[in-house]
């Protein structure tokens, strides 16, 4: 063999000799690779496991009913029969109208809807929600001002929503009072509560001075209108979670799939 040709071998040796660890550390990084979809399908089964816990706490987090005495969609209401809500302006009389409910839940009211139709006159009117004292209006929990209808009273079955309702706390089995009134005495505001569908009665009352004094109609039947939110009645089992706790249980499972997640890639 010539010079040439051992400088021809040793050099093919010597690529050989390379080549070696090239073709392991490529049988480890493939190993690597065929080991990572492993960890990647068990990582992202417990994700989508811990999807489903929280999903399946959805209804949980859903509004609870207080109270309802809104028909099905379509027939929520009577659509002409109601009581009056009116400043002097238009009807010469004030009326601000109050009905007793029972909360079926205590927790935290997010939203009520109302049944009410417009008149005549200044479309606006508020809505209060008091404590019941002895057959009146107590205490004032919350007011909203300015309300007005989209639904010309005659009609059904539009509904006036007050949303994002925050600092109302109602109790089980305790009664309260919805109050609906014009603006002021004197406005031109002429509403109509209309009467629930469903058959659902109780103390009904009204003031013509807004609500300084009032009179009593004795049993009737009572304004449309529910009251929605979240609940922490204790049930069989234990009390229900408030959001915050569901979010908690979420974050939580986050964490330990991220740490699980840590642990499959040592």
């Amino acid at each position: 063999m010539d010079g040439t040709s051992r400088k021809g071998f040793a050099e093919m040796c010597h690529f050989l000799r390379c080549i070696g660890p090239v073709r392991n550390t490529l049988e480890s990084f493939s190993l690597e690779i065929e080991e990572e979809p492993l960890s990647k399908k068990f990582a992202w089964s417990f994700c989508l496991l811990a999807l489903a816990l929280c999903l399946g706490s959805l209804p949980v987090m859903a509004q609870q009913t207080f109270f309802t005495d809104l028909g099905p969609q379509g027939n929520v209401y009577n659509c002409c029969t109601g009581w009056t809500i009116s400043g002097t302006g238009t009807v010469g009389t004030s009326f601000t109208a109050a009905n007793l409910f029972t909360s079926l839940l205590t927790g935290s009211v997010s939203q009520i809807d109302l049944g009410v139709g417009y008149v005549t006159g200044t479309n606006s009117f508020y809505a209060s929600v008091y404590t019941d004292n002895g057959g009146l209006p107590g205490t004032q929990l919350a007011t909203w001002s300015n309300l007005s209808s989209g639904t010309t009273f005659g009609q059904c079955c539009g509904l006036v929503t007050i949303s994002n309702i925050s600092g109302l706390s109602l109790t089980a089995g305790q009664q309260y009072f919805v109050v609906l009134g014009p603006m002021s005495v004197s406005s031109t505001t002429w509403e109509a509560w209309n009467e629930n569908n469903q058959g659902a009665s109780g103390l009904d009352l009204y003031s013509t001075n807004g609500g300084n004094s009032w009179n009593s109609n004795g049993t009737q039947t009572i304004g449309a209108f529910d009251v929605l939110g979240a609940s922490s009645t204790t049930t069989t089992g234990g009390t229900t979670p408030e959001p915050s706790s569901l979010l908690l249980l979420g974050t939580g499972l986050v964490g330990a799939f991220g740490s699980i997640r840590r642990k499959l890639k040592r």
